[in-house]
């Protein structure tokens, strides 16, 4: 009996540990997806439409992502030696990842000339 027990506990604590690991990977691979989608909407627009500033894109995250979520935008000229013609882009997400706050920054250029042009 105490042998199955112990068999049985630890069949439980490995499920529910995978359980959290692969909702963790989902997360992640949902934050990514739409870090990727924004980014390339972004490109695509091209140089030109990008203003500098910060805007709030919380209603614009996939419910996928448990709340408490929020999302910012930050775009700002880029200060890479000389170099003009070019932005930073800073992209925040933060959500609840099972009862702790998970906060990831994603950061890409996008240059006036184009991809990898600057």
């Amino acid at each position: 009996m105490i042998v199955g027990a112990i068999l049985i506990s630890s069949a439980i604590l490995l499920y529910t540990s995978g359980e959290r690991l692969s909702q963790r990977h989902r997360d992640i691979v949902v934050a990514n997806s739409f870090i990727e989608k924004k980014v390339e909407a972004l490109r695509s627009a091209g140089y030109l439409s990008l203003s500098d500033g910060t805007t709030d894109i919380t209603s614009e995250l996939p419910s996928e992502l448990m709340s408490p979520r929020s999302g910012s935008l930050q775009i700002a000229p880029a200060s890479i030696g000389a170099t003009t013609g070019l932005k930073k882009i800073d992209i925040t997400l933060t959500y609840n990842d099972q009862g702790t706050s998970r906060t990831y920054t994603y950061t890409t250029y996008i240059g006036e000339l184009g991809v990898a042009q600057y």
